[in-house]
């Protein structure tokens, strides 16, 4: 049923929109000089938030439609942005945001430089997984009009999103910024979108877009090695009528970093006669109602299944080995309302400054990250950024609780805030002070044939265990062997201080083959959310086997001097940040490998690190 659009409800969703991207939005339509005189919305005062308003109103009473204005001429696009932000950026900068805001039909994906060379004969690319990372890889190939099939151990597309169906699967970032900037515009019905609603998303995505219709499903790849004579991947998979051969000219993993559950090893577990779950293999037909379940783990998984659990089950024990900053977000759990979809659809440009004013307030996120010596000097902890982050979430923790010393005493964590993966409250510091939870942080000796058993020798019987305890995150390529030229095991030439690759996504002596999400990939900071980093890493494979072949070459690898080269940088640049400094607590960190070396994060600036991303040092790369 359409709702009823009068001025009255036309105001409602103003007041309820971004008044950052409606000021932006509408003065793109305008050029009013007294909008561009406002503040950002943050600073503005009643009077000019009524201003504002009642020009939105006004303006929109008159023209509201469907449609979505044409990118603005970069002088006009950069004003723009700084007027959505309030502040003025670098050129590096403006050139690693301009495509937040999606005008563009396909932003950041690569293009053939001039007509599309013939290609070779049975040329065919094959990318390994379905999820963002291959749907992203997918249409790149799409566009450039290279063959491709794309190999997935599960029956649907999707990923992380299918392997994960716990209670309270939702997205941590808003929905505008979690999908594709090539689809417009689409109609979330959250703000954080629920599990199904993002499966639903990536099936629509995947079928829309052609990926599906070439995607193998339900195949797993066992091997590949790499046949130096004709510049061809063997790939050995396994499929539901048994085992097969393929080749492919270029090897995409799209395997993402949250693949191998990692199972916690308690002496006695083959004792225990209840139920063991990990989240990702989460059964379809457990019932938790009037149960006693114990949830092992805190990270982003285990706050969010713990309050849909604790309204079912008669008894929940909490068992937390690290404290988590744990931190609120507006409108999380909530349904977007009839006005404001009824805005994003007939404001042409809200949606897409909306989708860039979502992500600014990460633009100076880098901040958190780096020491101040002279404020340290001063009697501060870190940084002024980080200090001021630590007393709210403290305040925030205090407040959720009720104050109780009980809890603070064990919730408040001893490192600072940003060191880790940041994680969203879904009412699980409320769940805490529930009748029926109990938070436990006695270190678990071993479990029982009833229940799990903590080092101070106290037993809670439970009749199921959840055991939220993450993903081999350092896995990378795992369990598939790689072999590459002389013979080379991938997982052998990462042996020393574990996986490594230039950019994330190369490794010497493996021509041809591509790693998305790979080791040292995920951005640190910079606002740019991982959707967008899809787009980037699938258009950077696609610049390099545009000129790969537009130059008749059969092969493109990284030199080795430039993968050596790119890591002693990396090595150096990690060692500055706050996640391998002492108060960052880097022994409690999945970001930090067992060899003491940031596994994870690319350390850079964000727009640096798009830099690197999307102007290719063709010096860097060998092609033959």
């Amino acid at each position: 049923m359409q709702p009823s659009v009068d001025r009255a409800f036309i105001r409602r969703a103003v007041e309820l929109g971004d008044l950052d991207a409606v000021r932006v939005a509408l003065y793109q339509h305008t050029h009013d000089p007294e909008l561009a005189a406002l503040p950002v919305a943050a600073r503005l005062s009643a009077e000019e938030r009524e201003l504002l308003i009642a020009k939105a109103v006004d303006w929109l009473a008159a023209h509201a439609a469907p449609g979505m204005p044409e990118e603005p001429p970069e002088a006009e696009l950069r004003t723009l942005m700084a007027m959505a932000t309030g502040a003025e950026m670098t050129d590096l900068e403006f050139e690693a945001r301009r495509d937040i805001a999606a005008f563009k039909p396909f932003p950041w994906y690569a293009g053939w430089t001039g007509e599309r060379p013939a290609l070779p004969d049975g040329f065919t690319a094959v990318v390994v997984g379905s999820g963002f990372n291959g749907l992203a890889m997918g249409i790149q190939f799409e566009l450039l009009g290279i063959p491709y099939i794309v190999l997935d151990r599960q029956p649907e597309p999707g990923g992380t999103w299918t392997i994960n169906r716990y209670p309270g699967i939702r997205v941590d970032t808003p929905s505008i910024t979690y999908e594709f900037s090539f689809e417009k515009n689409h109609p979330w019905t959250e703000y954080y979108a629920q599990g199904p609603e993002v499966r639903a998303y990536l099936e629509h995505i995947a079928t829309k877009y052609g990926v599906r219709a070439k995607t193998r499903f339900n195949t797993t790849l066992e091997r590949a090695r790499f046949d130096e004579t004709r510049a061809v991947w063997v790939l050995d998979v396994t499929t539901p009528d048994g085992a097969e051969s393929l080749e492919a000219n270029i090897l995409v993993n799209a395997l993402g970093t949250f693949t191998n559950p990692k199972l916690p090893q308690f002496e006695g577990r083959e004792d225990f006669r209840g139920t063991i779950v990990h989240p990702s293999r989460w059964p379809h037909d457990l019932d938790i109602t009037g149960k006693r379940v114990a949830v092992i783990g805190n990270g982003s998984t285990g706050v969010q299944l713990l309050a849909p659990i604790a309204e079912k089950a008669a008894q929940v024990h909490v068992f937390q080995r690290t404290p988590q900053w744990i931190s609120p977000r507006d409108k999380y759990g909530a349904a977007i309302e009839p006005e404001t979809r009824w805005l994003l659809d007939n404001f042409p440009g809200y949606w897409n400054w909306a989708r860039y004013t979502s992500v600014a307030a990460l633009f100076a996120t880098h901040g958190f990250l780096i020491p101040d010596e002279e404020w340290q000097a001063g009697g501060g902890t870190f940084n002024p950024m980080n200090d001021k982050l630590r007393d709210d979430l403290t305040a925030y923790i205090t407040a959720q609780t009720g104050g109780r010393p009980d809890l603070l005493d064990r919730l408040i964590p001893d490192y600072a805030p940003f060191s880790r993966r940041p994680v969203v409250d879904n009412g699980w510091y409320r769940a805490l002070t529930r009748d029926n939870v109990e938070l436990v942080t006695e270190t678990v000796a071993r479990l029982t044939g009833t229940g799990i058993e903590t080092a101070d020798g106290t037993t809670r019987d439970v009749d199921v265990i959840v055991a939220a305890t993450g993903f081999d995150v350092v896995k990378y390529l795992w369990p598939a062997r790689y072999t590459g030229k002389d013979g080379i095991d991938v997982h052998d030439f990462w042996a020393a201080d574990g996986p490594r690759a230039y950019l994330g996504m190369m490794i010497p002596n493996f021509p041809n083959m591509f790693v998305l999400y790979g080791p040292n990939s995920q951005p640190l900071s910079g606002g740019t959310s991982l959707p967008m980093w899809y787009a980037i890493w699938a258009s950077y494979v696609g610049q390099l086997v545009v000129r790969m072949l537009e130059d008749g070459a059969s092969r493109v690898e990284v030199t080795p001097d430039a993968y050596e080269r790119y890591n002693k940088a990396l090595d150096a640049e990690a060692s500055k940040l706050l996640l391998l400094q002492d108060y960052g607590a880097p022994e409690k960190n999945y970001y930090v490998n067992e060899s003491g070396r940031l596994q994870v994060n690319a350390p850079w600036y964000g727009p640096d690190f798009h830099r690197m991303c999307t102007r290719v040092e063709w010096e860097d790369l060998d092609l033959a």
